[in-house]
């Protein structure tokens, strides 16, 4: 386990016993503590039906939340399932889609193309792994439609975009630093001027975090031999590509000795028409008081958050957002309004909650 896994599994450790629940701690990587032993949880099964056709595998309803089981995923979606015994970990999917568990005595800790997703995690009931369907939801491309009556939940695939993301990256490993950046680049847009300008963004942030990299490992080299190793890390997670929008997710991690090291984590939602940053007032500005509504929101809960600093008032003119389907995200920094370990707290919001009725952000994209 590398120092940040293994730190950031000591600062979860230390929220749980501070406020008994769980915050993430950071940027994308951490252990679980929970047991690892299989549990019996209260549920319901549920009928679970892709393309028209039925499972013999049943999903769980519990405490409202649909689950999944991951053989669902393989014998009926069709994913590619793999075991690595040596890590003890099932991978499901492919590409910046693929899903990562890993057993451990903690429990199951589990990733998306590096990202760690946190509450809720995976469930091994009775000796079967299940996964919230949010998840598949969210990130692996699909929708479902619920029918309580029936108990019944009804999948299908999301017509996506009809792009490409593929992955670039940097490596290096020696005794005095370990660099590993993740970084998407878009390909197969119908408007190559709108790839360009993402692409381009992109490319823009993470040369900015290299060349703090190469700052950073020059004052390294003046420093004591037997100096810690520094780590370097980016990664990304795509949260939404449907309605000619792409948003997506990136996480700047580094450790440079100490307790603990630090991430800087950045929200991009992306028109592939022009290739242009949308704003919160571009997707939901047919509602004038929306920002109202928001802060008001995003005031009260985190006044619930344990550790809250205090000091929030508005939402400035470059707030940190992603989307999901939807649903807007808004997140905010380490340290800017809670303690370290609560991570990047970050809050949720319908889209019709902030729209009037019949509208959708991306009316104005058309």
């Amino acid at each position: 386990m590398n120092r940040k896994k293994r730190w950031s599994a000591v600062i979860i450790a230390v929220g749980l016993l501070c406020s008994g629940t769980w915050l993430p701690a950071e940027s994308g990587y951490a252990a679980s503590t929970k047991s690892t032993k299989p549990q019996k949880s209260a549920s319901h099964s549920i009928v679970l039906q892709y393309d028209g056709k039925t499972s013999e595998l049943q999903g769980l309803l519990i405490e409202g939340r649909s689950w999944v089981p991951v053989a669902f995923l393989r014998d009926m979606l069709k994913l590619p399932l793999n075991y690595n015994s040596i890590s003890n970990t099932y991978s499901v999917g492919e590409g910046r889609q693929q899903l990562d568990l890993i057993q451990h005595k903690g429990g199951i800790t589990s990733y998306v193309n590096g990202f760690y997703l946190g509450e809720p995690e995976a469930k091994n009931i009775n000796g079967r792994i299940y996964i919230p369907f949010q998840w598949v939801k969210n990130y692996l491309g699909y929708e479902g439609k619920w029918n309580s009556t029936a108990k019944l939940l009804k999948i299908e695939k999301v017509p996506e975009n009809k792009v490409t993301l593929v992955t670039s990256g940097y490596d290096k490993d020696s005794e005095a630093v370990s660099i590993h950046l993740k970084y998407p680049q878009l390909k197969g847009n119908e408007s190559k001027e709108a790839e360009s300008a993402i692409n381009e963004k992109i490319r823009e942030d993470i040369n900015v975090f290299r060349k703090n990299i190469e700052a950073k490992l020059k004052e390294r080299e003046s420093q004591e031999e037997g100096s810690m190793p520094y780590e370097f890390t980016a990664s990304y997670i795509v949260t939404y590509n449907q309605d000619g929008v792409l948003s997506l997710l990136t996480d700047q991690y580094e450790y440079l000795g100490g307790a603990h090291g630090m991430s800087l984590r950045k929200g991009y939602t992306f028109s592939l028409k022009d290739g242009k940053l949308l704003t919160l007032d571009t997707l939901f500005g047919a509602n004038k008081e929306y920002r109202k509504k928001l802060n008001s929101e995003l005031n009260a809960q985190l006044n619930s958050l344990p550790g809250y600093f205090g000091g929030f008032k508005s939402l400035g003119d470059q707030p940190d957002f992603y989307l999901q389907p939807d649903t807007l995200k808004v997140f905010f920094q380490i340290y800017e309004y809670t303690p370290y370990a609560a991570g990047f707290p970050e809050f949720s919001i319908a889209f019709d909650e902030l729209l009037p009725k019949g509208s959708n952000p991306f009316d104005a994209l058309k």
